[in-house]
């Protein structure tokens, strides 16, 4: 027995009374369920009292050596006998009659768990069976030596698995609850599968003879249990899964093929199936206008998926059977590539996202199901493959091909070198700039990676294509650090044709990454003389494409991307001063200082002039271009710190406004007006919408506030003085800028010694 010690009760006798069983209860909750994200309390789904590990104690020495002995068996039978288990305790659970749990899964309250451990003490009662299905198979526990009351019972059942608990005819019922999770394996070391020798030389002549046929570019062989995004894994694998993927992996190398693990997602999107007797029932559509659950967890479907109107099925989440991640992205999956026991939308989605009415649209439904697959190509046909299924699965096909030949180059000819300067041309030519408004773009892939490849894969002429044809259009694309690396072996002259080119062809999503290009070019402490040179071009090309490009005409507000003209002042001027470049530096603060509605002069000059504070007290006041800036940006706040503002001396305000409908007019009046303090409009909804927009875009001194009083209500405009108080707080801000620019000016040369002078506020 565990010698169970309750908080505020005392030692729990066993098997349990009536009367420990209700005072048991006066200390529990009512156990709530998961659902998705959520934690839900609803007696019509699950109805069990629960207590956590902190208000109890299991007080016996030897109890943890009995649960390590039903870990034992648990292994054998679960098919884990080379995996290491450990049991966490999670609840103690009481049953009373008429208690109950509607089907369900355990989601993963811990990481690596794989499966969950209820340990039944002794009480009598009736009912209560634990019944728990999978792959079309069902198996019922009754726990009897335990509702004997006079021995312990035990089920372990993979987490994964849907289970219910039927409701108890009479008596109490005691669990003790653990998450049995998988220990990570040492470094280096691997589980050691039984033999599956000759089935897998089966599977390999029936890999070979779909090889030969050709008649799908792939294959997907689902597995059977269901796993998370962070838990699939190889060594994760539960049960028959693993001896299904070593024999896959095995078959596929004899074959001649290339094999991964991978997750795949069936998405559904449709609208939701219900019949007439829903309009007699309003609360059955009584959710939130949107809502989100997982199937990992819950308790089966909510909604009925009715007509579908799209699909898409994909893989991501790669490994290989040595558990190196492998970063190909999502991959789409066709119909006729999967090879699967039963369909993947069969049973219960793992996520599911309902939407209810909005506008015209109806009730919409959408669902994913995830199933863990071994994917399968030829390796004659890796390169098409992933150049096919997008940019990154290609750059992750060849960065496993270049650091796998740096882990063993001995073993790498030039038959293999040729090979991936081939797999990196077809990667430029098949270059997908993805599109900056798409909802659904791939926020984890990191272009740079490319850059990097390139670099080891050292080879000129194709660093000039990736730069003009690449890098020149999608500003998404960073140049990786080992680029000096490659500059300083084969000179910046080889490459400053495609560079002056990619810099003029500056756009809204290159114009700031060029500059950190750039930026790591000049500040490169490996420069030769001739690559300096060829630098100070790049400065010059670089200070007239950002007046070509500020000169364009301006772009509908809806296309316009943001870029930060601070950080873009500051890395253009960092990187010419590291170079000595100070006509292309002179050119760069002349443009900006003349461009007053593009570069502000607190937001952005004196911003940049801030953060290259260090900087400035490094240089010589010879250096003419900062000194002109610094002082430039002196007289413009000495202009606007000359005079203090004044307060208006009577009720006028401004009244221009952008709109001159009648009732903007009316507020026109009632602003130009020197007496009137108050305006009251009685105005229906959409005039006083419009009202309200008017006022606070064109930042008028007035409050509005509706009065909901009569039909229609009245609209209440009071003057204030907001942009006197907005005039002494920008005069105040200036001041201090002022005051701190200075001494900036004072301290161009010398070197650091107090901060504490720092310009106080950006606005």
């Amino acid at each position: 027995m565990p010698g169970l010690v309750v908080d505020d009760h005392g030692a729990v006798g066993l098997p349990l009374s009536k009367i420990q069983a209700c005072n048991l209860i006066e200390l529990c909750r009512q156990a709530p369920y998961g659902k998705g994200t959520r934690t839900i309390l609803d007696t019509d789904v699950r109805r069990v009292w629960e207590m956590d590990p902190v208000r109890f104690e299991l007080t016996n020495p030897e109890w943890s050596t009995l649960i390590e002995s039903i870990l034992e068996e648990a292994k054998l039978r679960l098919g884990l006998e080379a995996c290491t288990l450990s049991a966490h305790l999670y609840k103690l659970l009481l049953y009373e009659q008429g208690s109950f749990f509607l089907p369900h899964r355990d989601g993963a309250r811990l990481d690596s768990m794989v499966a969950t451990l209820i340990v039944a003490l002794p009480s009598v009662y009736e009912g209560g069976e634990l019944v728990v299905r999978h792959d079309g198979k069902e198996h019922e526990i009754a726990f009897p030596g335990a509702a004997s009351g006079f021995e312990l019972s035990y089920a372990v059942f993979y987490a994964d698995c849907r289970h219910e608990v039927r409701p108890l005819r009479s008596g109490h019922r005691l669990c003790l609850v653990y998450n049995v999770t998988l220990e990570k394996l040492h470094k280096g070391k691997r589980l050691c599968p039984p033999s599956y020798r000759t089935i897998s030389f089966r599977v390999a002549e029936l890999l070979g003879s779909w090889r030969e046929k050709g008649e799908t570019e792939k294959l997907v062989v689902t597995l059977e249990h269901r796993y998370t995004r962070d838990g699939i894994a190889i060594d994760n694998l539960k049960g028959a899964d693993r001896g299904r993927a070593d024999v896959m992996f095995m078959a596929a190398e004899q074959a001649g093929c290339f094999a991964h693990l991978a997750l795949t997602t069936l998405w559904q999107h449709g609208d939701v199936d219900h019949d007439h007797r829903d309009y007699f029932n309003p609360g059955r559509w009584s959710y939130r206008s949107r809502s989100r659950t997982r199937g990992d967890g819950g308790s089966g479907r909510e909604h009925e998926m009715g007509e579908i109107f799209d699909v898409r099925l994909t893989a991501n989440h790669w490994s290989d059977r040595h558990g190196n991640t492998r970063n190909f992205g999502e991959i789409p999956v066709e119909g006729d590539e999967l090879v699967t026991s039963r369909a993947l939308d069969d049973g219960d989605p793992s996520e599911e996202e309902f939407e209810d009415y909005t506008g015209n649209a109806g009730l919409t439904l959408e669902r994913w199901y995830h199933r863990a697959a071994i994917v399968i190509w030829p390796k004659d046909r890796h390169f098409s493959v992933l150049c096919g299924a997008g940019t990154r699965a290609a750059v992750g096909g060849l960065e496993a091909m270049v650091m796998t030949s740096e882990r063993s180059p001995g073993e790498q000819g030039e038959a293999t070198r040729r090979d991936r300067l081939q797999f990196a041309g077809a990667i430029i030519d098949g270059w997908e700039t993805p599109d900056p408004w798409s909802f659904y773009g791939d926020d984890e892939f990191d272009q740079g990676v490319f850059s990097m490849l390139l670099c080891k894969l050292d080879d000129p002429g194709l660093m000039r294509r990736f730069l003009s044809e690449i890098v020149r259009a999608d500003g998404n694309v960073e140049i990786h650090q080992e680029f000096t690396e490659f500059c300083r072996r084969h000179g910046l002259g080889c490459l400053e044709d495609e560079l002056i080119r990619t810099i003029d062809g500056a756009s809204e999503a290159t114009l700031l990454r060029n500059a950190r290009l750039l930026h790591l070019l000049c500040t490169n402490p490996d420069l030769g003389e001739g690559d300096a040179e060829v630098c100070i071009r790049l400065c010059r090309s670089a200070a007239d494409a950002l007046k070509r490009f500020d000169d364009q005409p301006p772009r509908n507000a809806w296309e316009r991307r943001e870029i930060d003209r601070s950080a873009l002042l500051v890395t253009l001027a960092e990187a010419m001063l590291e170079i000595g470049a100070q006509r292309p530096l002179r050119q760069v603060i002349d443009h900006a200082l003349a461009s007053q509605g593009t570069y502000d002069l607190t937001d952005t000059h004196l911003e940049a002039i801030f953060r290259l504070e260090l900087r400035l007290k490094a240089l010589s006041p010879t250096e003419n271009a900062m000194a002109f800036w610094l002082s430039a940006c002196r007289r413009e706040l000495q202009a606007r710190t000359a005079q203090e503002p004044q307060a208006p001396e009577d009720f006028r305000r401004n009244a221009e406004l952008s709109c001159k409908c009648a009732d903007c007019r009316e507020l026109s009046r009632f602003l130009a007006d020197p007496v009137e303090h108050e305006c009251r409009m009685p105005l229906n909804t959409e005039r006083r919408k419009h009202l309200h927009r008017i006022i606070d875009g064109d930042q008028c001194d007035v409050t509005h506030v509706t009065e909901r009083r009569g039909s229609p209500y009245t609209l209440v405009c009071k003057k204030t003085t907001a942009s006197y108080e907005r005039a002494c707080r920008e005069f105040e801000r200036d001041k201090r800028n002022l005051s701190w620019l200075a001494q900036v000016e004072k301290g161009l040369g010398k070197s650091p010694t107090d901060r504490s002078n720092r310009r106080v506020g950006a606005k």
